[in-house]
């Protein structure tokens, strides 16, 4: 059972305010939810099962596939390419735009737009919606969130009045560029806490995200906000769009206008439009003529879940590859602890060698890499000899370069150009073709804030963790840390026993987020049935207590953990593995700082005090 936590991390971070202890990093942003009559004994997994199950009334519930990715990627041409080739769907269609004038609406209607502001004239393509809604200046996954699921529903009104062969089979959502999907999918999360009729008509199905490979890099190492000033691009096409924004801006004063401001960085907004989804474009793949094996490896790193399927003009040969592709059981119906097991389990998976493992946690699964390196059209490329799926390509490609010797591994290859000699290569090393490698860091102590922030000085972020003081890392192990691209993970730092937080590093940004309380920390009889397993599984003993849990020697801490997943370039090797664990050890508790941290267990004032953090928390509530 899927640990799902919008309302699971609700309850949590309620109960976390109302300790004695009042932990300050509980913010405003979860009042709006308290002001809300919430569901009694409605736990969200129970919900997914009756709202997502494809079995039932599934199929007069109508899809959402949800199309987001920055200005430019190539959202507005799919999309067109999608109405052009409806294969008989009638697919309606909602466009958000964050400016004034909806120009991505008016092309998908036919329309040719001019960028002066001109007159629209109608174009010769015949590629129109079943049914169009418009959201324009804002953004519907935050500044005019509550007009997503209104125009969802206008649609279904218009479907009501249409003949029976001419309701629609499925709504395409085409977010602005600098849409966040975990905002969507929390927008329908919510939805279904509080059982909105709506929700019983439409499934929010298929999350899709479009990247430019030729700016892909860029904008992963970017340090710029992303916001109006700093980053334009993700909000206009050219200037003159901005300086026609910015007369609307002044005029309407009074009535105020968009906050163009997101409150971080681009590389955080490319990253989690990257690893929410379910399938990912590696659109414009001609512009990268080389490297698209580059963007396309890092992309699996971020987000191993995904389909990853390389496009040229946003065209999709089989619909069906982004469609409603995942009948409702895909990151639709996931939050961030189970976003956090699929990234741990995938990098677990990345780093076992051995092939007669059993362990079901390394997850030894059919893993396809869907893209195409060398056609104008969508391919998906698999490499495992016993797949049995007509759809995928199983041509016998080594993709070697002219100068290389050509070493097989495949046993059945009988190629007589191939190489097939005995290679004894005992390295550990797991890296991508990019050198691109995944380390999950373990540990059962909490971190000292203060060695800890001297770590984090040596990530490459420039917001997020205090200027850097006098702290000495030799160049060996500070190396390793300055070529890490994403972290991210559970952590237990030692000024909260109770403070769950989690670990989120892109790029150049850094940021401490509490989840809630750690489940130890809650009474058993307040756990979800359907979860239970789920959460024991991430404790050290299953017959954990809080009363004994500081008492003896052998001290049990329930599902208080280090669990981080490092990924950047050169982190599959084993010396890269070893330097990163022996650093964040030494940011543990020593023996003696544990002691006192034990006898302080149930004070927390008291740790505070006496190991002060300086890292800014954001409540995270979904």
């Amino acid at each position: 059972m899927r640990l799902s936590p919008p309302l699971l991390q609700l309850a949590s971070a309620v109960m976390l305010f109302l300790t004695p202890g009042r932990i300050t990093c509980f913010t405003a942003q979860i009042s709006k939810h308290l002001s809300r009559p919430s569901p009694k004994h409605r736990w969200l997994p129970k919900i997914q099962t009756r709202l997502f199950s494809s079995s039932g009334d599934g199929d007069n519930i109508i899809p959402i596939t949800v199309l987001s990715g920055f200005l430019g990627s190539g959202k507005t041409s799919l999309l067109q390419h999608m109405l052009l080739r409806n294969e008989g769907k009638k697919i309606a269609v909602i466009v958000n735009d964050v400016a004034s004038v909806n120009v991505d609406s008016k092309l998908v209607r036919g329309q040719i737009v001019s960028t002066d502001g001109g007159e629209s004239q109608q174009s010769d393509n015949n590629a129109t919606p079943a049914g169009i809604v418009e959201l324009q200046n804002g953004c519907a996954c935050c500044s005019i969130s509550g007009e997503l699921l209104s125009s969802v529903s206008e649609l279904m009104t218009l479907s009501d009045l249409r003949q029976e062969d001419e309701k629609f089979d499925h709504i395409v959502i085409e977010m602005s560029g600098v849409a966040e999907p975990r905002s969507v999918r929390n927008i329908f999360q919510e939805a279904m806490m509080y059982n909105m009729p709506l929700l019983d008509r439409v499934r929010l199905d298929t999350l899709v995200t479009v990247v430019d490979c030729s700016t892909y890099m860029d904008y992963l190492k970017s340090k710029r906000l992303a916001d109006v000033d700093e980053s334009p691009e993700l909000f206009y096409r050219n200037e003159q769009e901005r300086k026609r924004a910015e007369d609307e801006d002044d005029n309407d004063w009074m009535e105020g206008s968009y906050d163009k401001s997101l409150g971080g960085g681009v590389c955080d907004l490319i990253v989690e439009q990257t690893e929410v989804a379910d399938v990912v474009l590696l659109n414009k793949m001609d512009l990268l003529p080389g490297k698209l094996v580059d963007v396309e490896e890092l992309v699996v790193a971020l987000n191993p879940r995904a389909k990853v399927l390389a496009t040229q003009f946003g065209k999709v040969d089989n619909l069906d590859e982004i469609l409603a592709c995942t009948k409702g059981q895909g990151v639709a119906i996931d939050g961030v602890v189970d976003d956090h097991k699929d990234f741990v389990k995938a990098a677990d998976a990345s780093n076992c060698s051995d092939p007669n493992c059993t362990d079901a946690s390394h997850g030894h699964s059919h893993s396809h890499s869907h893209a195409s390196h060398s056609s104008d059209k969508s391919t998906t490329i698999c490499t495992d000899p016993d797949c049995s799926d007509d759809s995928h390509s199983h041509e016998h490609s080594h993709n070697h370069s002219p100068e290389e010797p050509i070493i097989c591994t495949d046993p059945d290859c009988s190629d007589e150009t191939h190489s097939h000699e005995h290679s004894h290569s005992h390295s550990a090393e797991k890296t991508t073709h990019a050198g691109i490698g995944t380390y999950v860091y373990r540990a059962r102590r909490p971190f000292h804030p203060t060695r800890l922030i001297s770590v984090l000085q040596h990530l490459p972020v420039v917001r997020g963790v205090p200027k850097k003081d006098n702290s000495v890392m030799n160049d060996s192990d500070a190396q390793v840390f300055k070529k890490v691209l994403r972290s991210k993970g559970f952590t237990w730092i030692a000024d909260s026993n109770v403070k769950a937080n989690y670990w989120s590093h892109s790029g150049s940004s850094f940021e401490l987020q509490c989840l809630g309380r750690w489940w130890a920390t809650l009474p058993q009889d307040l756990w979800p049935d359907e979860a239970r397993d789920s959460i024991l599984s991430d404790f050290d003993v299953a017959d954990h207590t809080e009363e004994n849990a500081a008492a003896g020697s052998n001290v049990s801490v329930g599902d208080r953990r280090q669990e981080i997943v490092f990924i950047g370039h050169g982190l599959g090797s084993a010396d890269s593995q070893t330097k990163v664990e022996s650093v964040l050890d030494s940011c543990l508790l020593n023996d003696e700082e544990w002691d006192d941290f034990c006898s302080k267990w149930s004070n927390e004032a008291a740790l505070q005090n006496a190991y002060e953090n300086t890292l800014n928390t954001r409540m995270l509530t979904y």
